[in-house]
């Protein structure tokens, strides 16, 4: 009867050590409400502030994922001439410098629904969010 106890209790633990494994993977969803909860609390915004700038910050996220998409298939080619080198990275370059202009645009849209000391404010939050993020990740791939 005692084995079959501890059987069962060992059976469990794996279960839920299992689970909890699956719960930890990474979803967008999961990271973008958790994005949302943050900016939303560190920048005090009011429901109405929300419901304003989050339908523009997720289109601006839409766009830069796109381009980012772009970049990440840039970097995993390898020129082998170099000429392919210099297309490369003046593509690259190009990108970089749309990413930013898709931000400039969307921050100057953020400040006509908004006051800029709000924009301000998610601004530093969405960068504190990321860091803190990828602490979470660095700490945990460590632990692997």
């Amino acid at each position: 009867m005692r084995k079959l106890f501890v059987l069962f209790i060992f059976i469990f633990a794996v279960c839920t050590a299992g689970a909890q494994g699956k719960r930890s993977k990474f979803t967008p969803e999961r990271f973008d409400a958790e994005l949302e909860q943050y900016i939303t609390k560190k920048a005090c915004l009011t429901p109405k502030e929300a419901s304003i700038f989050f339908p523009l910050y997720s289109e601006m996220s839409k766009k830069q994922r796109i381009v980012h998409q772009e970049i990440k298939k840039l970097k995993r080619i390898k020129p082998t001439t170099d000429a392919e080198c210099r297309k490369n990275i003046s593509k690259r370059a190009s990108l970089d410098i749309q990413m930013k202009q898709i931000q400039k645009t969307y921050h100057e849209k953020f400040m006509q629904v908004l006051p800029p000391q709000k924009v301000y404010d998610i601004l530093k939050a969405e960068d504190r969010f990321h860091r803190q993020m990828f602490k979470r990740k660095a700490t945990k791939m460590r632990k692997k």
